[in-house]
């Protein structure tokens, strides 16, 4: 049982790889949680039902959910590389009528089939091999959800896999759950770039193993120009922790401009705000009723810290030890707001220094 419905699944193993018969997670509950909320949003936004295409479908309980929680979706297509998996996704969906089923690789079948106005990418591991594929097949006006699960290349445990995958250089910092997700939606953005089209996105989260965005498919590649603006560097000092968002890399200082010492950087990554808060006030009034509570949790940070639009966030244990603050305190006194990324983690507009002092008073 996952979210409101029931569905048939191979026994599960104890370790859950991509060699299974027909792979299923279920700690991915609160990744399809979210896309049933908002595809729900979405719906509504446009005032229409959605043709959805789920590539990589698996045992089909993205769709099933979509189809019983939600009234957004006109007809799904459901695509697996696994004779087996759409099987069981048969079995899993029998009686709803508005679906079709594909046993081809997700990259045929995405080329082949265009005109989605939602396509869900959830790979086992990077989405970089279905991003062009998916792109292209996507309509003007769409939207695309897409979840990367090597978050430890993003993140900054194996750099030269995330440049080689990513083409950027991650930043090994307090903060670094927001630089990988920050650095998956640069890498989305590019890939439309490419294509002579424009994916601005529009919601993102960082939860456990994976990461998970959303973007929108905008008309116009003037928009292009944009969207580029919000592409850039983090500077960050390791020893005294200061950092500064940049829009080119070449103002990059060496030095630390608060102590001197050697000024490290992450990125290319997005530093633009990653929420619409259109959509964003849509999903608030949606039921939660069949949702993770984690979920929850997770959605009512992001309503609080959507409103920061530092690229960034902290923590009060980098500024030195000592009988910290509490939180509920911190957010207070530093106008802060909490962050989905981290429990012990805020985020704030203030300057640096501010900060910086404020947490001095208590080291």
């Amino acid at each position: 049982k996952e979210g409101a419905v029931e569905f048939f699944i191979p026994e599960l193993p104890d370790l859950i790889s991509k060699d299974m018969e027909v792979f299923y997670n279920p700690f991915m509950a609160i990744n399809r949680d979210f896309t049933v909320l908002i595809l729900k949003a979405y719906s509504k936004l446009k005032a229409k039902k959605l043709f959805v295409a789920d590539p990589m479908s698996a045992s089909g309980v993205r769709v099933l959910r979509l189809l019983k929680e939600t009234n957004a979706v006109e007809k799904a297509f459901l695509n697996d590389i696994k004779k087996e998996a759409i099987e069981l996704a048969q079995k899993n969906l029998e009686g709803h009528q508005n679906v079709e089923y594909f046993n081809k690789d997700a990259n045929v079948f995405l080329l082949e089939n265009k005109g989605f106005d939602y396509i869900d990418i959830d790979p086992y591991g990077s989405p970089v091999p279905f991003l062009e594929s998916a792109i292209k097949s996507l309509k003007t006006g769409g939207l695309i959800g897409i979840t990367a699960t090597d978050t430890a290349s993003l993140s900054g445990s194996y750099p030269f896999k995330a440049f080689r995958r990513y083409g950027s250089k991650p930043l090994d910092s307090e903060f670094y759950h927001e630089s990988a997700l920050r650095i998956l939606i640069k890498s989305v953005i590019e890939a439309s770039f490419r294509l002579d089209s424009v994916l601005k996105p529009v919601f993102g989260f960082s939860y456990r193993h994976f990461l998970r965005a959303f973007f929108v498919k905008l008309k116009g590649v003037s928009k292009a120009v944009d969207i580029s603006t919000k592409i850039g560097y983090i500077g960050y000092c390791h020893s005294c922790k200061f950092r500064e968002s940049y829009t080119c890399i070449l103002d990059l200082p060496k030095f630390c401009p608060l102590c001197g010492d050697f000024f490290d950087y992450g990125g290319p990554l997005y530093i633009g705000s990653i929420y619409d808060n259109e959509l964003l006030n849509i999903m608030k009034d949606e039921d939660f009723a069949h949702f993770h509570k984690d979920t929850v949790k997770v959605f009512t940070n992001i309503l609080k810290e959507s409103s920061i639009k530092s690229p960034w966030f902290y923590k009060a244990n980098i500024f030195g030890k000592g009988i910290m603050p509490k939180l509920k305190q911190i957010l207070k006194d530093l106008n802060a707001k909490p962050t989905h990324f981290s429990p012990e983690g805020f985020k704030t507009d203030l300057d640096f220094k501010y900060v910086k002092e404020y947490f001095e008073k208590w080291a």
